[in-house]
């Protein structure tokens, strides 16, 4: 098993912490990375700068001239050289993004997630399965080719993702938009209201949806792509996947192999299963309402959709919630007081759930809640209960608190976000004729 110095990357592009985010962004263009190590030799300690934070800080208009050591950033942990690469997937299941490698104090290199994967021979691991049969959890994210860049960035941020689809008005692929795009112009002065055709790559490369798993990893390899790109048997965009999701397979993938070791390492085996089933089970959920996220979220309402379509029949309605005069509360009685709102309306609408319904915490004060084989009839019943319910609850500091729904069904043309915009539309409407009240879609 090779240890983290022989595999760890060599070629350290590193700042100072001193340093400006314009000379971080110039320095990764010119060096053509996606992140940079941050130095601090005051505290002796790293950080990390990427193309996410680049993005984060061009839509929140922060100054390019703002010092590194006045951000947040992501700080990356040190590891011993002689530590094996099971050591490190053992005992900290790749919570981290990167990892500084320390000979000693002498710095050795990096690890990342990127250099895992490129030191696994794929030949030996996911022969038989295919991209199909992950595809599910990983559906792509579009932007038509007249939209302004911002959107396009703005998307990128609020999903959460390192790249979005360029379409044409049939829907077909043109290109792509991704973090290094975001990079190549975040530095000058450009017009971000011009269509995102100005500044995407193109053509695609992509791959079938019927290719093998090691066949997608050596595509990567040998590419030297981040994402892979899937198409149908009819050449449509079926979805994207990173690098880092695919490694979430191999892992699961070295867990198998480890337990036919036999019980030398059984007991090292046993703790990586709890650890990566904790790790998924925490990566699903809103860490103060404990609802899922709107990333599962989104993944989860994708299978039902799928499943409908694929079966032809079922019912599915969406309900979104968003807490009335939410700004007020937090400006009266402080982020505290309504953190404890969120977390006992949460815990309301998982009362009121049943098992089959997924409830989760969209984003700041709402909520979604998918409810499966209900049509929109019966899901006014349910929001119903939820409002009534909420507005009779005496919560934190004896306040009383109302909520508005909006509420949509899916047909079978719908795309979730199809689905989403009616239900959101809803929800306007009841927020904006009395809130504490339930409206539904408008046909």
């Amino acid at each position: 098993m090779p240890t983290v110095a022989d595999i760890c990357t060599k070629r350290i592009i590193s700042i100072e912490i001193t340093a400006s985010i314009s000379d971080a962004v110039q320095l990764m263009t010119q060096e053509n990375v996606r992140s940079i190590l941050i130095t601090n030799h005051d505290t002796n300690s790293y950080s990390i700068f990427t193309t996410t934070d680049a993005i984060e800080y061009k839509i929140k208009n922060l100054p390019l001239d703002t010092k590194l050591l006045d951000l947040d950033l992501q700080k990356v942990e040190i590891l011993d050289a002689n530590i094996s690469i099971l050591e490190v997937t053992n005992a900290n299941q790749l919570n981290s993004e990167y990892f500084i490698v320390l000979d000693n104090t002498k710095v050795v290199g990096i690890l990342s997630q990127t250099d895992i994967i490129n030191n696994i021979d794929p030949q030996m691991l996911l022969q038989k399965k295919s991209i199909s049969s992950i595809m599910l959890q990983y559906t792509v994210q579009t932007i038509y080719q007249n939209e302004a860049t911002i959107n396009a960035i703005k998307i990128m941020k609020n999903k959460d993702i390192d790249s979005v689809i360029v379409t044409n008005d049939q829907a077909q692929p043109l290109g792509i938009f991704t973090t290094k795009d975001f990079l190549n112009i975040v530095s000058e002065t450009v017009d971000l209201t011009l269509p995102i055709k100005t500044y995407m790559s193109s053509p695609l490369e992509t791959v079938s949806k019927d290719v093998k798993i090691f066949e997608a990893l050596e595509f990567i390899r040998l590419k030297g792509f981040k994402r892979l790109i899937v198409t149908d048997e009819e050449g449509r965009i079926s979805g994207v996947i990173t690098q880092k999701e695919l490694l979430r397979l191999i892992n699961n993938k070295w867990m198998e192999l480890i337990r036919e070791r036999g019980l030398k390492l059984s007991k090292m085996n046993d703790e990586l299963v709890k650890k990566s089933s904790l790790l998924e089970e925490t990566a699903s959920k809103d860490f103060l309402t404990t609802l899922y996220n709107r990333r599962k979220f989104d993944a989860l309402l994708q299978y039902e959709i799928e499943q409908i379509k694929r079966y032809k029949h079922g019912n599915l309605s969406l309900v979104i919630i968003d807490i009335d005069n939410f700004k007020t509360i937090n400006d009266t009685y402080g982020h505290d007081t309504g953190d404890l709102i969120l977390k006992e309306i949460a815990a309301i609408l998982k009362k009121l759930s049943r098992s089959s319904d997924v409830a989760s915490r969209w984003g700041g004060e709402e909520f979604a809640v998918t409810l499966t084989q209900t049509a929109i009839d019966d899901a006014l019943f349910v929001a119903e209960k939820f409002r009534v319910s909420i507005e009779n609850y005496l919560f934190t500091k004896d306040l009383k608190i109302t909520c508005s729904f909006g509420i949509a069904q899916f047909r079978t043309t719908d795309t979730a976000q199809d689905l989403f915009k009616r239900a959101d539309e809803a929800l306007y409407e009841a927020k904006n004729t009395g809130k504490n009240k339930v409206a539904l879609e408008r046909l």
